[in-house]
């Protein structure tokens, strides 16, 4: 149980180092510390329904991390802020698999953060595997993939 104070973070890149380091610890409560209480936040984990509220979040949140860390480490962040709002899209490094069946696989994800009296929130976190043209070390290969839009 986290006695501690909630968070008080001063920008967006505070509050996105602060969830891949709270994936990475395997640490949910600090996770869903770092989302907005709002019923009107998002979350799409890769190849999983579109996920809404900060209820649906946290539940989501904390089963996937009951099953240990997640290891992943952003590249290639681009970002578009303003005073209030901040998004920023990033390539996910994220290790699967264990031992010697260890890989690393790549995720594109955005994250949307607001800014509030509280701080820095997440309010959504889209993430999708990504396709094959992007390698593990986030570079673009010289194909052009194919689009639905």
């Amino acid at each position: 149980m986290r006695l501690s104070k909630p968070l008080m973070l001063s920008s967006p890149e505070e509050c996105e180092q602060a969830f891949y380091e709270a994936l990475d610890a395997g640490d949910s409560e600090a996770v869903n510390e770092l989302w907005l209480e709002d019923d009107d936040v998002v979350c799409i984990h890769p190849g999983g329904a579109r996920l809404m509220g900060y209820a649906a979040i946290k539940s989501s949140w904390t089963s996937i991390l009951s099953g240990g860390p997640v290891h992943a480490r952003c590249t290639l962040a681009k970002s578009l802020e303003t005073p209030t709002v901040a998004l920023r899209n990033v390539v996910e490094e994220v290790v699967v698999g264990q031992g010697t069946q260890q890989q690393i696989v790549s995720v594109l994800a955005t994250n949307v953060y607001v800014k509030t009296p509280a701080g820095w929130k997440m309010v959504l976190h889209h993430a999708s595997a990504a396709p094959e043209g992007v390698t593990h070390a986030g570079q673009e290969s010289g194909e052009s993939p194919a689009v639905l839009h």
